[in-house]
């Protein structure tokens, strides 16, 4: 009845209806039909909100999301469709998953361990190796090689010329509250010098599996075309809007 009286809040006030199902053997996924990008962040906290209360005295582990993106012309603005969040409930008492220290600090064998990770992943992006790809993320994203390649495809569609990926190491995270699990994780902005790419959005985050070893905890890479800048005249500001969530 709570669960059923939040949703009809949320409809009153105009925000977009988050549907929550169980997954058997897995636990649950929160989808939304369709959502403004600036919608993103309060519509995780609504899903935050409602997998606490799924969860109960467990606590709550997100796992794979997905969604489709495109750009709104008319209006400017990035527009986030069909996006799905699974999530599961766990014992902290029993989780695996153990924090690092607050004050830990990658070394540099760390940094180039990671970088050279992520610097793999965008090559393989490049090459559309789906196989290697899904390979390197984790698993509790379940990605394919088909998905995958799928979004190497939809990096290099705006592509009008070679070019390269490249790879920015942007910080360290020690025990992210929103992150799968604790531990240390490396954000690195994906960057484009292919012609036909007005700019990128996003990046990757790797997790820290052991001293070393890496996975990649989330992609989130959107690719702007210069073609649609040109043709609706952009200013630098307007294109670092279409970015923002």
């Amino acid at each position: 009845m709570a669960m059923l009286a939040f949703a009809l809040l949320a409809a009153a006030a105009g925000q977009p209806e988050i549907k929550v199902s169980p997954v058997p053997g897995k636990g649950f996924v929160a989808t939304v039909a369709v959502i403004d990008a600036d919608q993103y962040d309060p519509t995780i906290d609504r899903i935050k909100v409602l997998a606490t209360q799924r969860c109960g005295s467990l606590k709550v582990r997100f796992g794979r999301y997905y969604f489709d993106n495109q750009i709104d012309v008319d209006r400017g603005v990035t527009v986030i469709k069909d996006f799905r969040q699974n999530f599961s409930c766990f014992d902290p008492a029993t989780d695996p998953y153990k924090p690092v220290p607050a004050d830990w600090v990658a070394s540099s064998a760390e940094v180039t361990a990671a970088t050279n990770f992520a610097k793999r992943f965008v090559d393989n992006l490049d090459t559309g190796n789906g196989a290697a790809l899904s390979a390197m993320m984790d698993p509790a994203l379940e990605s394919t090689a088909t998905e995958m390649k799928r979004f190497s495809d939809e990096a290099k569609m705006y592509q009008t010329a070679p070019g390269e990926f490249t790879v920015r190491l942007d910080g360290w995270l020690n025990n992210p509250e929103d992150a799968a699990y604790p531990g240390a994780y490396a954000y690195f902005a994906v960057l484009s010098s292919h012609p036909g790419i007005a700019g990128t959005c996003g990046g990757l985050l790797l997790y820290r599996e052991r001293t070393g070893v890496y996975k990649i905890s989330q992609y989130d890479v959107r690719y702007v075309s210069q073609a649609l800048i040109d043709e609706a005249g952009y200013s630098d500001e307007e294109l670092n809007r279409l970015c923002q969530r």
